[in-house]
């Protein structure tokens, strides 16, 4: 197990727990037993999340140099990644190790360390003012739902397939994939965004599955999926899509 240490923070009123390769930083009102569980549960998911990348020889590592900054925030209500730092909501890291644990408490830590440790060549690319994250998200949602400890959002532990069929019929229809980026970002809450989300997971799902990891990361990395697949990116929905509806409610 890695060698845990806590220092004091520089921030007021704050106080930071220093690990090998990260750091939390946490309000003082917040257990250093709790702060601990967080942190062990950090080392394994990054263990898990790492692992499974490091399986494909496509994967290039992270241009995500800085040291990672796990932040337990009072003000964020979701968690969310920024760079080398990945904001964690108190309440969720408070109920997280308590008994009274719900479906709406996950702490999402692979997937926000999969946007760490896994940065595709579309992030860099703006998409109507926010980076385009299809592929990101994709491979978060996906590991988050493989690897997760406890159900969590977008699917809560329902395989990804059959999620987006039972979200589909709830919407009215499947959302076109090119669209999936500007619908997930456009609804902050409710049915689209979460359809956006399970869409992402559940079209990188498939095409792990069908043509193998080490293509996914030549996708993941900009490469053209005709040239990749034998398909366009078209042909590729229409396939994903066919199978979707085997899972129709």
């Amino acid at each position: 197990m890695i060698g845990l240490l806590c220092t004091v923070s520089l921030i007021v009123n704050a106080e930071s727990y220093q690990t090998e390769n990260f750091t939390i930083e946490y309000d003082k009102n917040i257990s250093i037993n709790t702060i601990k569980q967080l942190a062990n549960r950090v080392v394994k998911n990054r263990e898990v999340v790492l692992s499974y990348l490091q399986q494909s020889s496509v994967y290039v590592g992270t241009p995500i140099n800085e040291h990672l900054i796990i932040y337990v925030s009072k003000k964020r209500r979701t968690p969310y990644q920024d760079w080398n730092t990945i904001h964690i909501p108190e309440k969720r890291v408070l109920a997280a190790f308590s008994d009274s644990q719900s479906e709406h408490s996950g702490m999402a830590i692979i997937h926000e360390l999969t946007h760490v440790y896994a940065v595709s060549a579309f992030r860099k690319q703006k998409k109507n003012g926010y980076e385009d994250r299809f592929y990101d998200d994709g491979l978060a949602v996906f590991l988050q739902h493989r690897f997760g400890g406890t159900p969590e959002y977008p699917d809560f532990g329902t395989d990804l397939y059959r999620a987006v069929a039972e979200q589909s019929a709830k919407y009215g229809s499947l959302i076109s994939l090119t669209e999936a980026e500007d619908i997930r970002h456009s609804a902050k809450t409710g049915t689209a965004r979460k359809l956006a989300y399970l869409q992402e997971g559940a079209f990188t799902q498939f095409i792990i599955e069908r043509y193998g990891l080490d293509i996914y990361f030549k996708l993941y990395q900009g490469g053209e999926p005709h040239t990749l697949t034998g398909k366009t990116f078209s042909q590729l929905e229409k396939d994903w899509i066919e199978l979707i509806n085997v899972f129709a409610v």
